[in-house]
């Protein structure tokens, strides 16, 4: 409880000391949290007053907890907790997306498999906290496609797809060749918004046809190909239907493409986001084209099964999380209340007794080459975002 207190009396301090304050207005959250997909965040929607400040509370115990007589949080704060600055905008709510990568989505699974969030702000009156309704994001390692995947081959055998129209309709899936009502139509079905399905090859070599095709309510609206030819992962979208999962007759689950946005390099601008696998490997394994005084590396993880990382510069962190051998994780400074990405990046390989076994530094304000598939020590680069 003496922890709760203070924490409760920084959060009252960092409030007091904002002059962005509307009025006493409580924040009211909404969450949307759609079946797994990935790339498509769960998000959460914050909505008060234009100009009201506040926090986000984000903790992995749930259950209401009396931090004065007259103040009750009903978070359980634990040692698996953190805080969101956030100012409401001019549009009265603001959105919080939350994208799930490997190491977040296990570490909230292996606590429970939930997340509980709370917003709260200050009384400019009274000087009280006032806190918002209370929302559960239930999580797994789905969310964030941890499963063994490959690249497609030999054509695509299943299909599960999610229906994103605004009304229900009749959904057929058919080889396009043999038009609607055929032989050989794969689905045919009323389905919800946001509902999903999932469909088969009917062919004795049990693949989808190159060319599939979608009705919707009767009209031909598109056309998947299936052959492996073309991104059929998870996440690709297809007018209305997004992809959640495609198997290959050669390779198994196909591997999820890029995330919306994402870039191979700094072509399109600096870095927001960069997500990283974690490869086990030693400084010898270091490829890419930054000059040596830039990307540094000592040490050596020797292939640990899981570790923890810590990537930072000089504004602070930006990923703090345990990954496992072959997983990735996001370093993203808007988790962490800034806005841009440092220049000069800091990454600190541990052991679980916190022993370092790697330190690694490399540049990302794009004065140095930064490209996916860029390796530095231990870690290999994903996924490229640039800033807006």
């Amino acid at each position: 409880m003496k922890s709760l207190r203070i924490l409760t009396s920084a959060i009252a301090s960092m409030l007091l000391a904002s002059s962005a304050f509307a009025d006493s207005s409580a924040f009211e959250l909404t969450l949307n949290q759609p079946e797994f997909s990935p790339s498509e965040p769960i998000e959460l929607h914050v909505a008060g007053t234009p100009g009201q400040f506040g926090f986000m509370l984000f903790d992995t115990v749930t259950g209401p907890v009396q931090i004065t007589p007259d103040l009750t949080i009903d978070l359980g704060i634990s040692a698996n907790f953190f805080l969101l600055p956030l100012t409401i905008p001019a549009t009265g709510a603001v959105t919080l997306p939350c994208g799930m990568d490997c190491a977040l989505a296990s570490l909230i699974e292996s606590v429970g498999g939930s997340v509980s969030a709370q917003a709260v702000s200050l009384d400019p009156v009274t000087a009280e906290l006032c806190t918002s309704n209370l929302v559960t994001m239930n999580v797994d390692s789905s969310f964030a496609y941890c499963s063994t995947c490959d690249e497609c081959k030999g054509g695509v055998v299943e299909l599960t797809l999610r229906y994103m129209g605004d009304s229900p309709a009749l959904v057929e899936v058919y080889k396009e060749k043999e038009g609607q009502g055929g032989d050989e139509t794969y689905f045919l079905g009323t389905v919800q918004p946001m509902e999903s399905f999932t469909f088969v090859g009917v062919d004795d070599d049990q693949k989808l046809d190159k060319n599939t095709a979608i009705a919707v309510d009767g009209v031909e609206v598109n056309e998947i190909h299936t052959s492996c030819s073309k991104p059929i992962g998870p996440g690709t979208v297809f007018g209305d239907f997004r992809v959640l999962s495609a198997i290959s007759k050669d390779n198994g689950p196909v591997c999820p493409v890029a995330p919306p946005g994402s870039v191979t390099d700094c072509s399109e601008g600096k870095p927001i986001q960069l997500e990283f696998t974690y490869t086990g490997n030693d400084c010898s394994a270091s490829d890419n084209d930054q000059s040596s005084d830039k990307a540094t590396c000592s040490g050596d993880p020797a292939g640990a099964a899981s570790v923890h990382v810590l990537v930072f510069g000089k504004d602070g962190l930006i990923f703090d999380g345990d990954v496992a051998l072959g997983g990735t994780f996001w370093a993203d400074p808007t988790l962490f209340g800034q806005d841009k990405f440092p220049s000069n990046v800091d990454v600190e390989i541990s052991d679980d007794q916190g022993n370092l076994l790697q330190a690694l530094t490399f540049h990302a304000s794009c004065s140095q080459p930064l490209a996916v598939g860029d390796v530095f020590g231990a870690i290999q680069l994903k996924t490229f975002i640039p800033k807006p």
